[in-house]
């Protein structure tokens, strides 16, 4: 198993924790070097927007539901 750094993960939990998001699930593929990120489960997006920050913006029924990070280890 991949060495975990618990002091960085910690610091963006509690990041997460002091934001307005409720029930999020974040996924890693590090292989692909994308992050994914869902409020709430994880459902279908009907739309999906690329914004001017390279970040896949998922929509359900005109609703952000998540974000998709392409290249997030250089962010």
């Amino acid at each position: 198993m991949a060495e975990v750094i618990i002091p960085d993960i910690m610091k963006a939990l509690k990041a997460v924790s002091h934001s307005n998001a409720n029930n999020l699930h974040i996924r890693f593929d590090k292989e692909a070097d994308v992050m994914y990120v869902s409020f709430g489960p994880p459902v279908p997006a009907d739309d999906s927007e690329l914004g001017e920050d390279d970040i896949l913006y998922r929509y359900k029924d005109g609703e952000v539901v998540g974000l998709t990070v392409t290249h997030f280890s250089n962010r």
